[in-house]
């Protein structure tokens, strides 16, 4: 499996604070058969390794671009990176990042 990129699962807007959460997910690609799914994250997994997935959706191959719209994925961008700070390292997040 080849990670593509990052989404979120379930993604709502709090109508209090304005803020969207949802459950951050890894989009991955199948090297032997190119099927897309999409793993939650785990407990271990490297939070900057998970924040550098950010710019790799803009250099995919624009076909894998495709796959995962027809499959309704939306994947994250740099727009959305005090989202993803914020489901990585908390509401906090800046005393994480500096």
């Amino acid at each position: 499996m080849i990670p593509l990129g990052l989404t979120f699962k379930n993604l709502r807007v709090n109508q209090y604070t304005g803020r969207t959460s949802g459950e951050l997910m890894i989009v991955h690609r199948c090297v032997n058969c190119g099927h897309v799914s999409c793993n939650r994250i785990a407990g271990d997994d490297n939070n900057y390794s998970l924040y550098c997935l950010l710019n790799n959706s803009e250099s995919l191959n624009p076909n894998i671009l495709n796959v995962v719209k027809r499959l309704g994925i939306t994947l994250l961008n740099q727009d959305d990176t005090e989202e993803v700070l914020i489901s990585l390292y908390g509401y906090n997040y800046q005393k994480y990042i500096n």
